[in-house]
């Protein structure tokens, strides 16, 4: 996006997209991966949602959480790195690419966490809902992103 819009100032920008990524990915990383203790417990609803391999639990029923605020919180969590794609990579990206890179976000924070539970250093659940919530954060901020970057160029022309 900074090539296509011939931005003045593009080594400035890019370095300070670099940085704000830098710090956007500190963010994530505490988000994720600071160590919490998941409430095992089925006493809210009275049933298991959730199976443990190993000793990460994990719930495997996909789409049982839209009511759920962390849901939308995912998406929210995810929507810059969509944005960052466009600002690092400078180029449109075609949907399969965009689906493989959003798919693999939020596999591999889950498959992360999926390992830091059973090497015991911490206990959070591995969710494929969040999977699927950080694939629509990650559409939604490279399209959001993409839509502006457009919209600029049209009007700077």
């Amino acid at each position: 996006m900074l090539k296509t819009l011939d931005l003045k100032y593009s080594k400035f920008v890019q370095l300070i997209a670099t940085l704000l990524f830098g710090s956007y990915i500190l963010c994530v990383l505490y988000l994720c991966f600071y160590p919490q203790t998941a409430d095992l417990s089925t006493a809210a609803t009275g049933r298991v949602t959730f199976h443990v391999l190993g000793q990460a639990p994990v719930i495997l029923e996909p789409f049982t959480e839209f009511y759920d605020i962390s849901f939308y919180l995912n998406i929210l969590m995810t929507i810059p790195a969509g944005c960052f794609i466009i600002l690092l990579f400078q180029k449109y990206l075609g949907r399969a690419e965009l689906l493989v890179i959003s798919i693999g976000i939020g596999a591999m924070i889950e498959g992360t966490q999926f390992l830091l539970d059973n090497l015991g250093l911490m206990t959070r659940f591995v969710d494929i809902n969040d999977v699927i919530a950080n694939m629509a954060g990650v559409l939604m901020g490279y399209l959001l992103a993409e839509l502006f970057g457009r919209t600029a160029r049209y009007f700077l022309k």
